[in-house]
């Protein structure tokens, strides 16, 4: 695992112009600065400029700093709206932002303007007044539970007592309830349910082995009138048939399925044992935790598993709800969503473990549709703003994550969710699945491997959507696309909706497959996208290392692109291109790219840095707010800055503060 950190980020930021005296001309209307935990958005309305020439240069300083530093421009996101983001700020400060808008055509009014605003702080905030003691061994929930010998029985129980300033203690042991949080705790005393080691919520009946099973049409049943969406065998889901025919096949495969009909549960398995030899748990409750219309929660320490008596099972379930943690979790084998959240503003969903156990060996075309296309974290809805996903695992869900969601939050034009530092692992379809109401998105020190699509932007609109210093390996090494047949690619923009997707940015990633005919890059139709930028990535491919067949408009330069075939390089609009030079002089993309093998330290094992004699070293362009202070003559390319200053045994750099790596 490399404990590697890309370079520190800057500001980045995107605006829009007014006009003032021509409609052509542009005027610079109110603007707005937006603090996250380590970055910030900027939105600026524009009136006039109906033909769409004005540009809005943006720099920012911390208060009290004596200068302005540059930043990239703003991104227009429609007629009166600009946008953008800042990087790797510190948290609880306070900054400034300055935006100069320019135009050919002329600028009305005052060219440029300032807006304060502050970086929340990143603190765990503990309570002060009581501790509620949960357990299930031992517990009565006829007790006052202030006491470990007055302990409650369940968590609901304890949840029901707790106020603001409480922390919520559960001891080990299963508790088989849905929990509902019935108040808010406040910003200075906080609510904390916290989970010790051991203590586990869980959705589920257990069917102990050994109990009695019908053997019937090939199949074994018992007597079940509540049909649920979520059983498994000895820990493992099973594929849910909605017919006896259907589960006879079996279709899916291993580790086998169940469907119901009459009355009755029937399972198979897939190696044909009776369940009677296995622990067969069968969901009884939707959610695990739920707080609805909450405020200044945290929910941690927790095992939290086997939810999904209806199609919507959810492990924890945050509707219209503000400034909940939920950290330090084991999430697993969840219906629908690991986590999900419905509005609400400023989440932190932070070091958890969510994954799911057979997902990934089942066939696309199964899934698809079926009740195993979930994700692992899911926001829907108007989402609001200011959520931050980081540090956490996915691995086996069908979707990592969905942060994106269907509408503008009330009274605001950007969402400003981060998504960062996470590891995803071995989903079917997307690992990042920015789709919907996208704007002001960050997805960035993100890890992925072993997933069929690292990014879906399909639609994420009105963008833009930040990609940004992640690493995307072996993309393709799926069964989804090796066995099933679908293309994989690091992006995916193809959609059925009419929405365009807004502007999309790839900046310093590191993207390598080694998976069979795989390209690292493929973009297809249908669909319509605003542009595509990409500046100082790795592209290293098994095929080519772009193939385009929709008309999106792209600005690509300044890349490394590498593939092990010896017959494609490219493929542009129904044209093979054999080497960049020839891709180059006829479509105008990568002009300053360079064609080399990225010489990555030790990718397989994890580790992304370049080697001391990578080409990618030094030859990146120069993106204020995103590489500064990058070492030697240029910006090294990829998501890792090389310091021949900080040098371990094996010779070469080791940037602090990496995103994990699995």
């Amino acid at each position: 695992m490399s404990c590697a950190r890309p370079l520190g980020f800057g500001l980045l930021f995107g605006v829009a112009a007014a006009p003032a005296f021509a409609q052509t001309s542009v005027t610079l209307g109110a603007i707005e600065g937006y603090g996250n935990l380590e970055t910030a958005g900027a939105v600026a309305t524009i009136a006039g400029d109906t033909n769409r020439n004005a540009n809005v240069a943006l720099q920012w300083r911390r208060s009290g700093e004596p200068t302005f530093r540059a930043a990239q421009d703003l991104l227009r996101v429609d007629a009166t709206h600009f946008a953008g983001s800042l990087f790797g700020l510190a948290p609880g400060t306070n900054y400034e932002l300055r935006l100069t808008v320019s135009d050919p055509d002329g600028v009305g009014g005052t060219a440029s303007a300032t807006a304060a605003f502050a970086t929340r702080a990143d603190t765990l905030v503990e309570p002060t007044l009581r501790t509620v003691y949960v357990a299930a061994t031992g517990g009565n929930d006829g007790n006052d539970g202030l006491s470990p010998g007055q302990a409650v029985a369940s968590v609901q129980r304890g949840a029901n007592i707790a106020q603001a300033g409480d922390v919520v203690s559960i001891a080990p042991g299963i508790y088989r309830e849905q929990v509902s949080l019935p108040r808010s705790g406040t910003a200075a005393q906080p609510i904390v349910f916290r989970g010790q080691p051991g203590a586990v919520l869980d959705g589920a009946e257990r069917i102990a082995a050994g109990s009695s099973w019908e053997a019937s049409q090939g199949l074994f049943r018992r007597a079940d009138a509540s049909p649920s969406w979520q059983v498994l065998a000895d820990a493992k889901r099973l594929f849910r048939y909605d017919s006896i025919a259907e589960l006879q096949a079996l279709a899916a495969g291993a580790p086998g399925g169940y469907c119901y009909s009459g009355g009755f549960l029937y399972l198979k398995l897939a190696d044909g044992s009776s369940p009677a030899a296995h622990a067969i748990d069968v969901a009884r409750r939707e959610s695990g935790f739920v707080a609805d219309g909450r405020s200044h929660l945290r929910i941690e320490g927790m095992e939290i598993r086997h939810y999904g008596s209806t199609e919507y099972g959810k492990g924890i379930y945050l509707r219209q709800s503000n400034d909940v943690i939920v950290r330090a979790n084991r999430i697993h084998d969840i219906g629908s969503a690991g986590i999900w959240v419905k509005g609400g503003a400023r989440h932190r969903i932070e070091d958890n473990e969510l994954y799911d156990t057979s997902i990934p060996d089942w066939p696309w075309d199964q899934t698809k549709g079926s009740s195993a296309e979930n994700n692992g974290v899911a926001f829907t809805d108007d989402i609001g703003r200011g959520h931050v996903v980081r540090r956490n695992r996915f691995e086996g869900w069908f979707n990592g994550i969905g942060p994106c969601g269907s509408s503008a939050p009330a009274g605001a034009v950007t969402t400003e969710v981060d998504v960062y530092r996470n590891r995803f692992r071995r989903h079917n379809d997307d690992a990042l699945e920015p789709e919907g109401y996208c704007a002001n998105v960050r997805l960035f020190e993100n890890t992925i491997r072993d997933s069929h699509m690292a990014f879906a932007v399909a639609p994420a609109a009105p963008g833009p959507t930040w990609i940004v210093r992640n690493v995307a390996y072996d993309i393709g090494n799926t069964r989804t696309s090796q066995v099933d047949d679908y293309v994989s690619s690091l992006l995916k923009i193809n959609s059925g909706y009419p929405e365009a997707v807004g502007p999309v940015l790839l900046l310093h990633n590191t993207v390598q497959t080694t998976a069979p005919e795989t390209d690292a890059v493929y973009l297809l139709t249908p669909g319509n996208s605003t542009f595509i930028r990409s500046r100082n990535n790795i592209y290293a491919a098994t095929r080519t290392v772009l193939t385009k067949v929709n008309a999106v408009a792209l600005d690509w330069n300044h890349d490394l692109l590498h593939t092990t075939s010896t017959t494609r390089f490219a493929h542009w609009m129904g044209t093979n291109y054999a080497t960049l030079a020839a891709f180059s002089a006829a479509t105008n993309q990568e002009i300053d790219g360079i064609a080399a093998a990225p010489s990555l330290v030790a990718p397989a094992a994890g580790d992304f840095r370049l080697r001391s004699d990578s080409a990618a070293r030094d030859r990146g362009a120069v993106l204020p707010g995103i590489n500064d202070g990058y070492v030697g003559t240029g910006p090294d390319l990829g998501a890792f800055e090389f310091d021949p200053e900080r040098i371990f045994a094996d010779g070469f750099s080791w940037p602090t503060g990496a995103p994990p790596l699995p």
